[in-house]
């Protein structure tokens, strides 16, 4: 019966799966499975990958790889875009990409409504900025490990008024300093906090792991940013939760403090002798 049972399903024609069966399968399925497994199986299943846009309404290139695999994924990137037909809606990276292919993904979508970038140091401020200004539908916006300056904030902010997510972490601010008179005043910046507070003022859900802000700028996202309801200030150690600043926080549904364990967090950090960030997993 085993045997029997086991020569039926080799005999099985796979290329007769009925297009909404391969549909739910495919949409379970990674891009690169896609690209280089399912869509290459038959010509039934290569028609579907290709010709069924709403299997690519969301890409998701990470977890591929660090370095020189990330190039070569460059152009799997680009075809994913391209079998969207103008229908993609969530876009994520990981160590890859750079102005080039942010333009590429502008040129061929308008409603994006998610944004993720993840240690995409070839991307820049202008790119960043320009894409946010080609993509106004954008309700989430994630930039984590990236080299960009202060006034970023500022400008997605302005661009995408319908945000209601944001998260820009950073790996400078890793450990807190041995005694607070070991602080420099560097090390204090608000200007992004400030570009959050002047602009974003629909956000719901704000994560700023690694800032450099202070109980000023914290204030001022509070205070700009009414309908906010959950925030992730961990290794933000130059915020002081003191009586005042946690009867500000009162408000919010959740809330992750400088000191909170980083441990569910999904990019850890290795750390030098001196307690910096050196580069995540």
């Amino acid at each position: 019966m085993r045997g029997r049972r086991r020569t039926r399903a080799c005999d099985r024609n796979w290329e007769e799966l009925q297009r909404d069966v391969l549909m739910v399968i495919f949409l379970k399925m990674g891009v690169m499975d896609l690209l280089r497994g399912a869509g290459c199986v038959c010509r039934s299943w290569r028609k579907v990958a290709k010709e069924e846009p709403d299997i690519w309404r969301s890409i998701d290139m990470t977890n591929h790889g660090y370095g020189s695999d990330a190039f070569i994924l460059t152009a799997p990137t680009r075809l994913a875009i391209d079998r969207s037909s103008h229908l993609l809606e969530e876009f994520s990276l990981e160590y890859l990409g750079d102005d080039h292919l942010l333009q590429y993904l502008c040129d061929r979508t308008s409603v994006l409504k998610k944004l993720c970038l993840i240690s995409c140091y070839q991307v820049s401020e202008e790119a960043i900025a320009e894409t946010a200004k080609q993509q106004p539908l954008l309700e989430e916006i994630q930039i984590t490990f990236g080299s960009f300056e202060e006034k970023v904030t500022e400008i997605i902010g302005k661009e995408c008024p319908q945000l209601k997510r944001f998260k820009f972490n950073n790996s400078w601010f890793n450990m807190p300093p041995a005694h607070p008179d070991d602080v420099d005043e560097e090390v204090f910046d608000d200007d992004e906090a400030l570009g959050i507070a002047k602009t974003m003022h629909q956000l719901r859900h704000l994560q700023l792991i690694g800032n450099r802000l202070t109980n000023g700028g914290l204030k001022a996202i509070l205070d700009g940013c009414p309908h906010l309801e959950t925030l992730d200030i961990r290794r933000c150690y130059n915020v002081n939760m003191d009586a005042d600043m946690r009867a500000r926080c009162a408000r919010l549904k959740s809330i992750r403090l400088p000191g909170d364990s980083v441990d569910d967090y999904e990019f850890e950090a290795e750390v030098d002798e001196s307690g910096l960030a050196l580069f995540y997993n």
